[in-house]
C-alpha cells in the first residue's frame, strides 16, 4: 500500500478524475478522425463535380490532393488505434488493481481506519466499522474508546507532527461493550504534494495473548503466595502434632484433643487449596444436573460454615426467595462458588480493623428476576475494598490478606459463573463491606427450564 497515493485509500467513491480524462481525450480524438473522414468526402464530391469542367492537369492536381488527404487520414487513424491500445491495456490495467485493492482492504483482518487533523474517520475497513459501529465523520476517540475527549499523548498527532511511524499498546471497547487489547500503529498519508494530508492506524487484537500472559504471571504469583500460605499451614500442623505427642506422653486427653482439632483444622486449609488449584487448572466440563434447587445449595453451605461463624463472633442470614425455583445448574461448581465467597466474607470480618464493630453479618440471598435469571449473593460486613483495589479483585489473585491469603479461590468463583454462562460484580464501601453478585441467566448451557420468579423471604439463623 502506497502511503503517498492518498486516492487509494478511497475504495469506495466513484470514478477517479484521471479515468474521466482519458474518456474525453479517447471521445476528442474520434471526434477529430470523422471530421478528417467528412473532408475527404467533401473533397470527392467536389471532384467529380467539376471534373466535367476542369483541364485534366487541374483535375489531376485535385485527385491527388483528395487522395494525400485520405493517406493523412488513414494514417491518424492508425496511429490513434496504436497508441490507444497501451492506454486501454494500463486503464484496464488500474481499474483490475483498484478492484483488488478495494477487496484486500475490505477483506483484511486488522481494524483499519484514516482519520484527519481533526481526528475524524475519513475511511474505515469493513471491520472496523461492523465492530464499533462507525460512520463518515465519526470521531475516532468517540467511536473506538467512548471518550468525550481527545486521548492523551495521541499517536495520532505524533505522526501528522513528525510523519513518522509510531506504535503503542491500548484497549478499546466494541459496540457491544467488550473490551479488547490492540496493539496500534500510525503512518502517515502523503497528498501529491507531499505534504500529509491523513494518518492511517493499523490495529492488532492481542486481547487472547494479553489474557495468556497475565494467566501466566499471576499464576506465578499464586504458586508464590500458596508457598507463604502452604509454609504457614505447614507450621500450624507441627505444633498441632507437637500437642498430640505431649498428650500421648503424659495422657492427657484434653490436649490430645486440642493438638488434634489443631491438625485437622491445618489439613482442611490444604485440601481446600489444593482443591480450588485442581478446580480452576483442569479443563473440567461443568456437570449440569436438571431440577436442581440452589436453595437447598445455599442452605448447605450456610450450615457447613456455621460452626466456624460461631467462633468468630459472626451473624449468619440466609435471604431466600418463596417459593422456591429450580432449573439446571452444575451443583458441585455453585457449591465451590458460594464456599469461597463464604469464606472470603469471613476473612474479611476477621480481619476488619474497626474497633467499632462488636460483631459482623454474613448474609446468602438467593432469587430470580422478572427475566428468570438466578441472582446468588454473599454481602458481609467487614473491612471492605478500598476503591483502588476495586479494578484488580477480577483481574489479578486478588488477596488483601497478605500470606494469609492465595486469591485462587475468587478465580474459582468467576470460572463457575462463566461456565453457566454468568458473571461476578462486586459493590463494595471502605469501612462497611463487600457484596459479591453472580448472575445465571435463566438459560445457561443446556439450560431450557424457565419458571416465574417468586417474591422474596427473608430468614435468619443467628450463630453467636
Amino acid at each position: 500500500m502506497d502511503a503517498r497515493a492518498p486516492d487509494t485509500i478511497s475504495p469506495t467513491g466513484g470514478a477517479p478524475p484521471e479515468r474521466d480524462a482519458n474518456h474525453r481525450s479517447a471521445r476528442k480524438q474520434q471526434r477529430l478522425l470523422i471530421i478528417y473522414l467528412a473532408c475527404v468526402a467533401a473533397v470527392s464530391l467536389a471532384a467529380a463535380v467539376l471534373a466535367s469542367r476542369l483541364s485534366p492537369l487541374a483535375l489531376g492536381l485535385v485527385l491527388l490532393t483528395s487522395l494525400a488527404i485520405i493517406g493523412l487520414a488513414v494514417f491518424a487513424r492508425h496511429r490513434w488505434s496504436t497508441n490507444n491500445r497501451p492506454v486501454t491495456t494500463l486503464r484496464r490495467e488500474l481499474d483490475q488493481t483498484r478492484r483488488d485493492y478495494e477487496r484486500l482492504f475490505a477483506a483484511v483482518p486488522c481494524f483499519i481506519c484514516v482519520l484527519g487533523r481533526d481526528h475524524r474517520i475519513i475511511e474505515a475497513n469493513a471491520l472496523y466499522r461492523r465492530e464499533f459501529g462507525a460512520t463518515g465523520q465519526s470521531l475516532c476517540y468517540e467511536v473506538c474508546k467512548k471518550r468525550t475527549s481527545q486521548c492523551p499523548d495521541c499517536i495520532v498527532d505524533k505522526t501528522f507532527a513528525d510523519g513518522r511511524i509510531h506504535s503503542n499498546e491500548e484497549s478499546l471497547i466494541t459496540r457491544d461493550g467488550d473490551r479488547i487489547n490492540v496493539v496500534v500503529h500510525t503512518r502517515p498519508v502523503y497528498d501529491e504534494n507531499g505534504e500529509i494530508s491523513a494518518v492511517m492506524e493499523v490495529f492488532t487484537d492481542i486481547t487472547e495473548v494479553k489474557k495468556l500472559q497475565r494467566q501466566l504471571a499471576l499464576m506465578g504469583r499464586a504458586v508464590a503466595g500458596m508457598a507463604h500460605r502452604i509454609k504457614n499451614i505447614l507450621m500450624g500442623l507441627e505444633g498441632g502434632i507437637f500437642v498430640v505427642n505431649t498428650g500421648l506422653e503424659t495422657e492427657d486427653r484434653e490436649s490430645i484433643d486440642e493438638g488434634w482439632e489443631m491438625v485437622e483444622r491445618n489439613v482442611n486449609r490444604v485440601s481446600g487449596i489444593v482443591k480450588d488449584l485442581l478446580y480452576c487448572s483442569k479443563d473440567r466440563p461443568p456437570d449440569f444436573t436438571e431440577d436442581v434447587c440452589p436453595h437447598d445449595i445455599v442452605i448447605d453451605v450456610s450450615n457447613l460454615y456455621a460452626d466456624r461463624m460461631r467462633e468468630e463472633n459472626i451473624e449468619i442470614r440466609t435471604e431466600l426467595s418463596r417459593p422456591a425455583h429450580r432449573g439446571t445448574f452444575d451443583v458441585e461448581g455453585l457449591h465451590s462458588l458460594l464456599c469461597n465467597l463464604v469464606a472470603n466474607a469471613i476473612d474479611a470480618c476477621r480481619f476488619d480493623p474497626s474497633e467499632e464493630k462488636d460483631h459482623h453479618t454474613i448474609t446468602l440471598r438467593c432469587r430470580q428476576d422478572s427475566d428468570c435469571a438466578t441472582f446468588l449473593q454473599v454481602e458481609d460486613t467487614g473491612a471492605g475494598i478500598t476503591e483502588g483495589l476495586n479494578n484488580k479483585v477480577f483481574e489479578d489473585f486478588f488477596s488483601s490478606k497478605g500470606t494469609e491469603g492465595t486469591g485462587i479461590g475468587l478465580l474459582v468463583v468467576q470460572k463457575v459463573a462463566e461456565e453457566h454462562g454468568g458473571k461476578v460484580t462486586l459493590s463494595s464501601s471502605p469501612g462497611r463491606g463487600t457484596t459479591f453478585t453472580v448472575t445465571i441467566p435463566s438459560r445457561p448451557p443446556g439450560t431450557s427450564h424457565v419458571e416465574r420468579p417468586p417474591a422474596v423471604e427473608a430468614t435468619t439463623q443467628r450463630s453467636i
